[in-house]
């Protein structure tokens, strides 16, 4: 194994930052940029007999910097995280376990970031109001005021019970309630991973 010249390893870390900078792209596209530039900077270092330190250094800056690079690319600014940013999706998935003050602390910081879209706050906001602890509750109120199941023909084991209708769909719309909400927090800390530097 062969180890790499300190002007190589300039190369390699400039193409890692660039690489970071485009992490939000799909990683087929990214990783073809970043093999471009490096085809670049070998024809330009070949061309320019640039092969000492300082001359590498001059290339890099030359190629320009990663935020512009990712400005190239179409895509926006990599902003510095505001200390709330990453506390948002959790407490809107959990704090209206709080008396839904969590809850609603969750829906300020997100709201007042600049990380997430308007579409993305909206629908944070609105799958579901007060979180889990929403669904938990609204589950409690359904067993507590629910039908009962009909049993016929007896008592005991003898006796034929069935549920009544539309448990399954009762089922299934608690399925998508515990789910939805975690759906939208995992995409708001994705989001957040990729728009930001943390």
């Amino acid at each position: 194994m062969t180890s790499l010249s300190r002007s190589d390893m300039l190369v390699e870390a400039y193409l890692a930052r660039v690489r970071y900078a485009l992490r939000d792209l799909p990683r087929a596209q990214s990783d073809s940029m970043v093999e471009d530039l490096r085809a670049h900077i070998l024809t330009a270092r070949a061309g320019q007999g640039a092969e000492g330190e300082a001359a590498v250094r001059q290339l890099l800056d030359d190629m320009g910097d990663p935020a512009a690079i990712r400005a190239a690319a179409g895509l926006p600014p990599i902003s510095r995280a505001h200390w709330g940013d990453p506390w948002a999706p959790w407490l809107l998935l959990f704090g209206g376990f709080v008396f839904l003050v969590g809850w609603l602390a969750g829906a300020v910081l997100l709201w007042n970031s600049t990380v997430w879209t308007t579409r993305e706050k909206i629908l944070a906001t609105l799958i579901w109001p007060g979180g889990l602890a929403a669904v938990v509750y609204a589950g409690g109120i359904a067993v507590v005021v629910g039908s009962p199941t009909a049993c016929t023909g007896g008592s005991g084991l003898a006796a034929q019970c069935t549920s009544p209708p539309g448990s399954a769909a009762a089922v299934i719309l608690a399925v998508v309630a515990v789910v939805a909400p975690i759906a939208v927090s995992v995409h708001l800390l994705r989001a957040l991973r990729t728009r930001v530097d943390l």
